[in-house]
């Protein structure tokens, strides 16, 4: 059988061997010259393996050929580490030393247990040796060509024949092509009249052909958002149960993960959510053809709901199973035209470039052979954008000519790409997706982690490009390559494969002997005992139950060992024995301590610990971890002490927390050698540190990858400042910071390094009691996004050296400025600043690009800017002022779509805060979509809020007697505790689109027109007496129902 990604395991373990095969080792250990004939013979193999890559495919022997040298080079790989882990381990051994303050006269000793290991080493290189010119004698009986030119690791740049060009990261956000008549009849659909609880539309069609897209631009369709008040999304696995199926949709409304076992249950569960709403399900991605087990789902999903008109949308690739979940006509899925295959070929290949003659030339046939697949499409067009544009015509041609072998067109597809992958290490990469589920999102930093674990990411000494990066370039190219897709959460980055894909990384992974020795999951594979006569070549071990120690200590292979939530309440000694490790994963453990024994561990890069809130120290000796790149491990706890010595792990780039201590050790200069630290980092007790010199060990400025800094302070009462002002200078940042948060700052003003923070985007000050002035000069940050000022008690008024330093404070006219000051403000929120009185500001040119005002608990607030020019959405809580919000209104009554008011007392009606008409007012709110007033006691009218509101919460307003006029299009009403309102029943006959009505402790009113619910989805009333002028069959005044609504 031809073994698709041998020549690529290969190369990257004898890549990894010429590497470590160095003099340095061969004169520490005594045999530089088995050394040198070790990386000859490991660089002349590698040469022909190419050639030995295409005779495979007709030749029997060399199969075998490939094979022994396989695990030949595995071997080597297992030698070479482990002389390489004797060296990190002497190199600790004599760092300790010189740490306790012995005399070391000599690096390495002669006992004779040294003398043993070296004896026995070199037997084994030896023996390898013999191996490999063995295989390199072979090779030339074989006929094998030289003609292989081995690649660097990484980068790659144009001289090793790759280029990472026009990085447009194109599948986020990118415009779907030909799917616009699709998508209007799916919606079409999805928004017709239905008498039945639940209907299931299937969308059917072959793999490749776009059914989840289709099924997403559905699903995020605005015109349906109206029609179905809860959206699910579930993307079906091949196999499953129905209880898994219901807790993927509990998860999906609720939106966090769900510990629950009992079906009933989690069912009851969903019925709360569910209860009085029409909902849209989408099953996505659905195999499985068992009609008891769909009749068994069904029949509970109808029992959730007493609503009709929800619909469950199926996408799928069988016929039988659209049959099976339904009775209606399925909606069959066609191919794309010629034309849009060529365009988003064209647009993946060049980006908006020129499109190359020769290549418009062969339009025709390469169009045929897409099949009208979209995937098929995106995949050749991935595939040219990692290629010179020479090399097209002949990859197209070569392509275009094979017609031989598979004839599945798409298969043939995503293997060309496979096959034209830059380097070994990047097929690798691919193929290592299998080891996860179809649908699989995988977090990007783990991800990384992962590959560098098994050894596909090596150091390219030559450009000084380190492991991480050169995984996030291989994540570049598989990406272009459109054999990987991004999902982004947030600022969270996830990867996952489209399922045709994921069985292409399965078929090449299938074939790698080494691969499937590498990978044990103890849920999945035969009991672990029984794995014991293989137990040398397991490189991967992924566990749901304990191991015993001496169980244990037989994988001694292992580099990557994952034990999260396997429930293990004591991790083995017997730990320390596996010295190939690199990757650990004891998350969700509910383990207090960590073995000593995990210290030897002098090649792991990794340790992972999320959510491992029992553990209580970290063990004494981790400064030994020498090789240690990334601890997530987080403590909310401030006392949580930090080992000793952490400055010691200068690789060290992912550190979530450091708590400052007392004694030496544990202090501030432990963070001064870590350069390498990266993402973010939350520094505690703060008051620790005595002065300026004490922050500036840390080294904060010389941190170029640290993106995030929080700084607290303890939150106890300190009378005294304890010099907070001059520690926080001393921390001063690198100007690559992008996040900052300060809390508990003691100082009276904060240090002018602000200012040179050009890459800010978020600052948050919080509880800075003493403080009397913001920063100055914030509003020259040119990329600074969002602005929180939290519990800042003592200040009083926020002037104009808050915008900028220099002319506008000393200018006679103040009021105006030249350019643009927060030019990339998005959201600001003030809140608890109880004694700010003033708050003034130039009357242009500021704010431009502000959509989002928060004031919170503000309550002597006066005074406020009166130029928002862009702002969408106003809270104003707890601040009787109305001058306040009238002045900030005053020129964005246009752009409002969103406001909240809470706790005005001095607001008697809407129009108060809306200034008189003018060329720039319209004297109210003419695009005001969504209005929130509550605890307004002297509200008497909501007149000026204008005619476009959707949504209306009106809660605790005890004047209030009557609502807007003219609200047809009024879609949420919310009235709560407002005892003198009337509902007028002319005025109501315009709200056609009311589609939830939520009635609570509302004493006069007494009747609500029936014409109001003729749309309604959801009515309810509590803690008072409606008489109903009709009432109409799909009326719900359930008690029970409500109380959860209004709690």
């Amino acid at each position: 059988m031809v073994d698709c990604l041998v020549s690529a395991t290969i190369q990257v373990l004898l890549d990894k061997a010429i590497s470590l095969a160095t003099d340095r080792m061969g004169l520490v250990f005594g045999f530089k010259k088995d050394m040198e004939s070790l990386r000859e013979s490991a660089a002349m193999i590698a040469l022909v393996l190419a050639d030995a890559d295409d005779k495979q495919r007709h030749s029997r022997a060399v199969q075998h050929w490939l094979k022994r040298l396989e695990q030949v080079a595995f071997d080597a790989d297992n030698v070479l580490d482990e002389l390489n882990y004797e060296i990190l381990r002497r190199k600790v051994e004599r760092r300790n030393q010189i740490f306790k303050g012995n005399k070391v006269c000599f690096f390495f000793s002669f006992s004779d247990a040294d003398i043993a290991f070296r004896w026995r080493m070199g037997s084994k290189v030896r023996d390898v040796v013999v191996k490999l010119k063995n295989i390199n004698q072979e090779a030339n009986e074989f006929g094998l060509i030289n003609r292989f030119q081995m690649a660097a690791a990484f980068p790659v740049t144009p001289t090793t024949g790759v280029t990472v060009s026009r990085k447009t990261d194109s599948l986020v956000g990118q415009n779907v092509v030909g799917r616009d008549n699709d998508e209007s009849r799916i919606v079409k659909m999805l928004l017709s009249s239905s008498k039945d609880v639940v209907s299931v539309i299937p969308i059917v069609g072959m793999g490749g052909l776009g059914k989840t897209t289709l099924a997403k631009l559905a699903y995020n369709n605005q015109t349906i958002n109206g029609q179905f008040t809860k959206k699910i999304w579930v993307c079906v696995s091949e196999k499953f149960e129905v209880i898994e199926l219901f807790k993927l949709i509990l998860e999906s409304l609720t939106r966090r993960k769900t510990e629950l076992d009992n079906r009933d249950t989690i069912v009851q569960e969903i019925r709360k959510e569910l209860e009085g709403h029409k909902y849209l399900l989408v099953l996505d991605d659905v195999w499985n053809e068992n009609p008891e087990l769909w009749e068994n789902f069904f029949r509970s999903l109808v029992g959730l709901s007493t609503t009709n008109g929800s619909r469950c949308l199926v996408t799928t690739r069988y016929r039988k199973v659209a049959s099976i979940v339904t009775s209606n006509h399925p909606y069959l899925l066609g191919k794309l035209s010629d034309d849009d295959c060529w365009n988003i070929l064209i647009e993946k290949a060049t980006a908006g470039e020129e499109v190359p003659e020769e290549l418009n030339s062969m339009r025709k046939e390469i169009v045929k052979r897409c099949c009208g697949l979209p995937l098929a499409s995106n995949v050749i067009g991935g595939l040219l954008r990692i290629k010179m544009k020479e090399e097209w015509l002949s990859i197209l041609e070569d392509w275009l000519l094979n017609k031989s072998g598979d004839t599945n067109s798409i298969e043939q597809i995503l293997k060309l790409s496979f096959d034209h992958l830059p380097s070994p290490s990047i097929k690798k990469c691919f193929a290592y997706y299998s080891t996860f589920a179809k649908d699989a999102e995988i977090d990007r930093d783990l991800l990384i982690e992962l590959w560098m674990a098994e050894g596909f990411l090596q150091t390219d000494l030559k450009t000084e490009t380190n492991m991480e990066e050169i995984g996030e370039n291989y994540l570049t190219i598989l990406l272009e390559s459109s054999l990987l897709e991004e999902i982004r959460y947030s600022r969270e980055v996830y990867y996952t494969m489209h399922d045709l894909v994921h069985d292409l990384a399965i078929s090449v992974s299938k074939s790698d002997s080494i691969n499937l020795e590498s990978g044990v999951n103890s849920s999945t594979y035969e009991p672990l005992k029984l794995l014991e006569n293989r137990s040398m070549s397991v490189r991967a071990m992924s566990l749901q139950s304990s191991i015993s120690g001496d169980l244990l200590r037989k994988f001694k292979s292992l580099h990557i060992l994952k034990l999260s939530g396997a429930g293990i309440r004591e991790l083995p000694t017997a730990i320390g024995k596996l010295i190939h490790l690199r990757f650990i994963d004891l998350s969700n453990f509910v383990i207090q301590t960590l073995p000593e024994s995990l210290c030897k561990l002098y090649n792991l890069q990794t340790l992972r610990m999320l959510h491992c809130y029992n553990l209580k120290a970290l063990p004494k000796g981790m400064s030994n971890l020498i090789s240690l790149r990334h601890l997530h491990y987080y403590s909310y706890d401030a006392n949580f002490q930090m080992p000793l010595e952490m400055g010691r792990l200068t690789c060290l780039q992912t550190l979530e927390f450091f708590n400052v201590g007392l004694h030496k050790g544990y202090q501030m200069e432990e963070l001064g050698c870590l350069n390498d630290l990266k993402g973010k980092l939350e520094i505690r007790n703060l008051e620790l540190v005595k002065d300026k010199e004490g922050a500036e060990k840390a080294n904060l400025i010389g941190k170029p990858h640290l993106l995030a800094f929080e700084f607290l302070w303890s939150s106890t009462n300190r009378e005294i400042d304890n010099c907070d002002e001059d520690v926080l200078e001393g921390l001063q940042p690198h100007p690559n910071l992008q996040n900052l948060c300060i809390t508990n700052f003691m100082g009276d003003k904060f240090p002018h390094w602000f200012t040179r923070l050009h890459k800010l985007v978020s600052l948050k000050l919080s509880s800075s009691r003493r403080c009397r002035e913001l920063p100055t000069a914030l509003g020259q940050l040119p990329s600074l996004q969002y602005l929180e000022f939290v519990k800042l008690e003592n200040i009083r008024s926020i002037g104009l050296s808050f915008y900028e330093m220099g002319d506008i404070c000393s200018s006679s006219n103040s009021s105006k400025v030249s350019r643009k000051l927060f030019p990339a403000l998005e959201t600001l929120r003030l809140a608890d600043m109880r004694n700010l009185v003033e708050w003034i500001g130039p009357e242009d040119n500021v704010f431009p690009k502000l959509e989002k005002l928060i004031i919170q608990n503000c309550s002597q607030l006066t005074s406020a800017p009166s130029y928002f020019p862009r702002l969408k959405e106003l809270e104003i809580w707890k601040n009787d002022n109305v001058s306040v919000v009238k002045s900030i209104l005053s020129k964005a009554t246009r752009t409002l779509w969103k406001l909240t008011i809470t706790g005005m007392a001095g607001l008697t009606c809407v129009s108060d805060i809306v200034a008189a008409p003018s060329e720039n007012n319209y004297g109210t709110l003419p695009n005001l979509k969504h209005l929130s007033l509550s605890n307004c006691p002297n509200l008497t009218s909501t007149r000026g809020c204008g005619t476009c509101l959707e949504t209306l919460d009106l809660f605790g307003c005890d004047s209030l007697k009557e609502l807007p006029e003219d609200m047809c299009g009024l879609q949420y009403l919310t009235i709560r505790r407002c005892s003198k309102i009337v509902i007028n029943p002319k005025e109501m006959q315009n709200l056609t689109n009311l589609q939830w009505l939520i009635i609570s402790g509302c004493d006069g009113l007494t009747y609500v027109p029936g014409d109001m619910l003729n749309s309604c989805t959801l009515f309810g009333v509590w803690k008072c007496t409606i008489v109903l002028i009709s009432s109409p069959f799909h009326l719900i005044c359930n008690k029970r129902l409500l109380s959860r609504i209004l709690s």
